[in-house]
C-alpha cells in the first residue's frame, strides 16, 4: 500500500492507495467510520486491489494524516472533501464503501452525486435516521462533556475500545462508552474468541491512539456529532412531500435527553426515531446497494430472529431508512461487533467484491 497526500481546493488529503486497476473494473473507495482511519481497511485493501481494483482510501476531514482546519464540519462540507478527493485521484466513477461515519458520508454522497458511483456499500451505519440506541449521539450534544472526556481519556479510551485494556472513566452520565469488563489478569490472560486483542494488533492499537492524540482531532470528532448530525423530529404529514414534515431539535435540547435527572432512558423522548438528513429523507440512489448489519446497530434483528432474512422488516423508521432510498437494496447481516472490516475482513472482502461484480443478488 502506498501512502499519498491529495492536494484539493479545501483541503490536503492523505489517503492509502494500491491497485492500478484490471479493464472493466472500476476503482473501489473506501470511507473509514470515527474514530479511526485509513488504517482501518488494511485488510480490504491489498485483496481489493489483487482482485483486480484500483482501491482509494482516504482519511477524512480532522482524522488520521489529512488536514484539521477547525471548519464546522457538515455532511454537505464531507461530501464536497470526498467529491474534491475523486477528482484529484482522477477517479470519475467509482464503487462506494463506508463504515460508521464512513457509512453517513457515503449515503449522502450518493444522494448528492450518484452520477459518480456505481454501486454503494454502507458497513453498520446510518443514511438519515439516527438509532436511539446510539446513546453517544445525544452525549456530543451535551457541551463541554465530550471536550473534557477526551481531553482525560483520549489514549485509554481507544486502549480500551481496540485494545480490551480497561481505563479509569466511568460510563454515563460522564461517558456513553463503559469499560470493557476486564481487569489486570484477564488482560494478561490467553484472548477469547470475541476478545479485541484478535481483531486488532498492538501496532494498530498504537495507530489509532497516535493519531486520535491530537486535541485537534477532538475537536473535528465533536464537530461531526454536534454539528454534522442536526436532529429532528419527523413528523407524520399527508400534505407534505413524502407524507412528512421535520421539526429542529437545537443542541441544547438533545443535550437535556442526555442530561435528565433520571438518566437519558428516563426521558420522555429518548426512544423517538429522529433523522438528521431531512433533505435526504426523499433522495433516491437507484444503482446496488449492499447494507451489512451487525447486532450494534441492528439489535432488534438477534432478538426477533429475522436476521436469517435478507431484508428488514419496515415496523421502525430505523429500518425503513434503509429501504426505502435504495430500490436496488441488499442486507446481509453479521454476527461480530462494530467494527465489521476488522472484525470479519475476508467475509466484508468477499461481500464487497461479489457487490462490484454484480454476484451480489437482491432477497
Amino acid at each position: 500500500m502506498r501512502s499519498l497526500v491529495a492536494d484539493t481546493p479545501a483541503l490536503r488529503i492523505h489517503y492509502l492507495q494500491e491497485g492500478t486497476g484490471s479493464p472493466g473494473k472500476l476503482p473501489i473507495v473506501l470511507v473509514h467510520g470515527f474514530p479511526q482511519t485509513s488504517h482501518e481497511w488494511r485488510h480490504q485493501i491489498p485483496a481489493l486491489a489483487a482482485a483486480g481494483h484500483a482501491v482509494f482510501a482516504p482519511d477524512t476531514r480532522g482524522f488520521g494524516g489529512t488536514g484539521r482546519p477547525g471548519v464546522r464540519v457538515t455532511r454537505q462540507l464531507l461530501v464536497r472533501d470526498l467529491i474534491d478527493f475523486l477528482d484529484a485521484a482522477g477517479v470519475d466513477q467509482a464503487h462506494l464503501v463506508g463504515h460508521d461515519w464512513g457509512g453517513i458520508i457515503a449515503s449522502a454522497a450518493v444522494f448528492e452525486r450518484p452520477e459518480r458511483f456505481a454501486t454503494v456499500a454502507l458497513i453498520d451505519t446510518l443514511t438519515t435516521v439516527w438509532a436511539p440506541w446510539a446513546i453517544h449521539g445525544y452525549w456530543f450534544k451535551s457541551r463541554g462533556r465530550a471536550e473534557d472526556f477526551f481531553g482525560r481519556h483520549a489514549g485509554e479510551w481507544i486502549r480500551s475500545a481496540f485494545g480490551g485494556v480497561p481505563g479509569s472513566y466511568a460510563g454515563p452520565p460522564v461517558s456513553p462508552w463503559v469499560n470493557p469488563r476486564a481487569d489486570a489478569a484477564s488482560v494478561a490472560a490467553s484472548a477469547r474468541p470475541d476478545d479485541p486483542r484478535n481483531h486488532w494488533t498492538p501496532d494498530d492499537v498504537a495507530h489509532f491512539e497516535a493519531a486520535f492524540a491530537d486535541p485537534a482531532a477532538h475537536q473535528h470528532a465533536i464537530s461531526y456529532y454536534r454539528y454534522g448530525l442536526p436532529l429532528h423530529r419527523i413528523i407524520a404529514d399527508a400534505d407534505a412531500p413524502g407524507g412528512e414534515r421535520y421539526e429542529f431539535l437545537d443542541e441544547t435540547t438533545v443535550a437535556a435527553m442526555w442530561e435528565h435527572e433520571g438518566g437519558l432512558w428516563a426521558h420522555p423522548d429518548a426512544n423517538e426515531f429522529l433523522t438528521f438528513a431531512p433533505e435526504h429523507r426523499q433522495r433516491i440512489f437507484e444503482r446496488p446497494a449492499l447494507y451489512v448489519g451487525s447486532p450494534y446497530l441492528l439489535p432488534e434483528a438477534w432478538r426477533s430472529g429475522w436476521q436469517s432474512h435478507e431484508r428488514p422488516p419496515t415496523s421502525d423508521l430505523f429500518a425503513d431508512s434503509f429501504l426505502r432510498p435504495f430500490p436496488d437494496f441488499r442486507l446481509r447481516t453479521v454476527t461480530c461487533g462494530h467494527f465489521v472490516p476488522e472484525e470479519m475482513p475476508a467475509h466484508t472482502t468477499e461481500l464487497l467484491l461479489d457487490l462490484a461484480a454484480g454476484r451480489l443478488h437482491r432477497s
